[in-house]
């Protein structure tokens, strides 16, 4: 018989955290879990940290699978490997430098069956170093507004770790992430469970803890990779709306997301070269949506557009100094 849930970990350099989060995972209050970690050929001792937890828990040994690439592959070669390992009814997804709260799969699942739901969603807590927030989700009664709301990434969080999802959607072709594609993989696989699912519903709790050990984002510059799988997400997408025949249906709700994947690679990024070569992504987009934006991100973006690359590289200089400073100041 099929466990009732299976939760998918991979693991490639997290040895500090692993062991938090292994621990969250194995005292769940739910008991027919399946759990599959993935090594990506991590180069620290993550394995054996959690060899260290697995046996502090025998009654879960059972349960436990592990699966090791012999190179490393990627966040979404990683997560594809668990999900052909995975033989659960219900999909959870946990990264292995976050953890859970004791009741997440059990509240989740009891919730999936009493309302015959494919997926269910909770709220998330977003811990950073000086503070924690809690993220709201937010669900229609609509199919269509849900689908229109996770393109937008706005009213409902793209990330997977705080869904639990029926198993049958995930074996649709359309919900796997390509492999090239490690950065946005989370939002591409949710955008098509949204598009199939028949019915989504909210838990209001939040459980799962996501863990930025960096608050100020734009630290941490985005380079070609980003770049390039921004370009891939929004591709691959509009081909999924076509041959759905849903683009020109959808077309309007997708230019402003569109533009903001363009500015927030813009801004956080610190290569001029990258702003030259990617300056005219969706340009005809950014006609249509351009007062929808804040003063900065509009700055940014007619910088870009009228190839003021030394201009913007100043600009994002300002703007590095400026979220250093206020995050120095809020922690004393």
């Amino acid at each position: 018989m099929n466990p009732k849930v299976s939760i998918l970990v991979p693991v490639y350099n997290v040895s500090p955290f692993i062991e938090k989060c292994a621990n969250s995972l194995f005292e769940q209050t739910f008991k027919d879990i399946e759990y599959i970690f993935v090594n990506d050929a991590t180069p620290d001792d993550s394995m054996e940290k959690l060899q260290k937890v697995i046996f502090k828990y025998p009654e879960r040994k059972d349960s436990i699978k592990i699966i090791h690439h012999a190179t490393n592959r990627g966040l979404a070669a990683t997560r594809n490997t668990a999900l052909d390992a995975s033989t659960g009814d219900f999909i959870a997804v946990v990264d292995s430098d976050d953890f859970i709260e004791p009741k997440m799969i059990e509240v989740l699942y009891n919730n999936a069956l009493i309302e015959n739901a494919d997926i269910v969603v909770s709220d998330l807590l977003i811990e950073y170093p000086e503070k924690i927030k809690t993220v709201i989700e937010y669900i229609a009664d609509n199919k269509e507004e849900n689908f229109k709301n996770i393109i937008q990434h706005e009213l409902i969080s793209s990330s997977l770790c705080n869904k639990l999802i029926n198993r049958d959607l995930y074996m649709k072709a359309d919900c796997r992430v390509p492999e090239n594609l490690n950065y946005c993989e989370d939002w591409h696989v949710m955008t098509r469970l949204f598009y199939f699912a028949n019915k989504i519903v909210k838990v209001d709790r939040a459980f799962y803890h996501y863990i930025v050990y960096n608050s100020n984002s734009i630290t941490r510059s985005k380079g070609r990779m980003h770049f390039e799988n921004v370009v891939l997400f929004w591709s691959l997408l509009d081909s999924f709306l076509k041959e759905h025949n849903e683009f020109e249906k959808y077309k309007a709700a997708i230019e402003r997301p569109k533009v903001q994947s363009k500015v927030n690679l813009m801004i956080d990024t610190n290569s001029s070269r990258l702003r030259k070569e990617f300056a005219g992504i969706f340009k005809e987009e950014e006609k249509h949506c351009l007062k929808y934006f804040k003063r900065g991100e509009k700055l940014m973006l007619l910088l870009v557009r009228y190839h003021l690359f030394f201009l913007a590289q100043l600009f994002h200089t300002y703007l590095v100094t400026k979220n250093t400073l206020k995050r120095k100041l809020s922690i004393s």
